[in-house]
């Protein structure tokens, strides 16, 4: 069970009253509004136009969005979540070679990163493999999921290339800038894992936080949990089968304003 926290950006005004009434009424939760398919994004100029437009607005109100269409075919996102599910229960022997706290490894294996500086501990295990802008040697991967991680983030690498180009339009920038300076170059991949808890009102999976990178692409698993908060109030963001939740980090909602 994960519930994540993610702030939102605010770059207009707007009545808050009526906009929480018009949210609530539409009894869709968030994923009714942020919803954006990207089939035909590169052959329909006023398909794009329109895309371009819905992701624009997802993102100065919500600093999130989902996508679904996006070119990652079902069985690659699931067989993504399997081999996680797969690594992390293994034998403690299998994963003992990956533990290590030293964030200058390409692949580590450890539960909260920053388990010695944070307030409270979070109720996880987290493989965490920076992918690019070098991809480890694949010997370096664990081998029940090696195959699967190299797949998805290749696949990842090219849906976030559309993603840049999407968000550098709805900023009224030329469609390759945030490409060009370098946005699209790295990429984290962390594979969280919540095993059962003995006392789950007494901890969280993830507490709330926000994204320190340029953007994130999120796979949830059918169990849902994932929450952001928007207006002090903390949403539901519904489990789709087949979706991706892309959300603003830092880096990005801190550009925002001088773009």
């Amino acid at each position: 069970m994960a519930e994540t926290g993610l702030e939102p950006t605010e770059a207009f005004h707007y009545n808050r009253k009526n906009e929480l009434k018009a949210f609530d009424e539409t009894k869709s939760r968030v994923k009714g509004l942020v919803d954006s398919d990207l089939t035909g994004v590169d052959d329909d100029p006023n398909l794009r136009h329109e895309i371009v437009k819905k992701v624009g607005e997802a993102c100065e109100r919500w600093g999130f969005f989902q996508v679904i269409n996006h070119g990652i075919p079902l069985t690659t996102l699931d067989e993504m979540i399997d081999g996680i599910r797969r690594f992390h229960e293994q034998d403690k022997e299998a994963k003992k070679e990956f533990y290590s706290r030293d964030n200058s490894r390409k692949v580590i294996y450890n539960s909260n990163f920053d388990l010695y500086v944070a307030e409270a501990a979070n109720w996880r295990d987290s493989l965490r493999c920076v992918m690019a802008p070098c991809q480890p040697l694949p010997q370096e991967l664990p081998a029940v999921c090696r195959d699967i991680m190299i797949e998805y983030s290749n696949r990842v690498m090219k849906l976030g290339q559309t993603l840049l180009e999407l968000l550098s339009e709805a900023l009224g920038l030329n469609r390759s800038y945030l490409e060009d300076i370098g946005c699209g170059e790295g990429l984290l991949m962390v594979g969280h894992y919540y095993p059962p808890c003995p006392e789950p009102d007494l901890t969280l999976g993830t507490g709330s936080h926000t994204d320190s990178g340029f953007f994130t692409v999120l796979l949830q698993d059918q169990i849902g949990g994932l929450q952001v908060l928007q207006q002090n109030q903390w949403l539901d963001v519904k489990s789709i089968h087949g979706a991706l939740v892309v959300n603003l980090g830092d880096m990005m909602q801190a550009s925002l304003p001088y773009l």
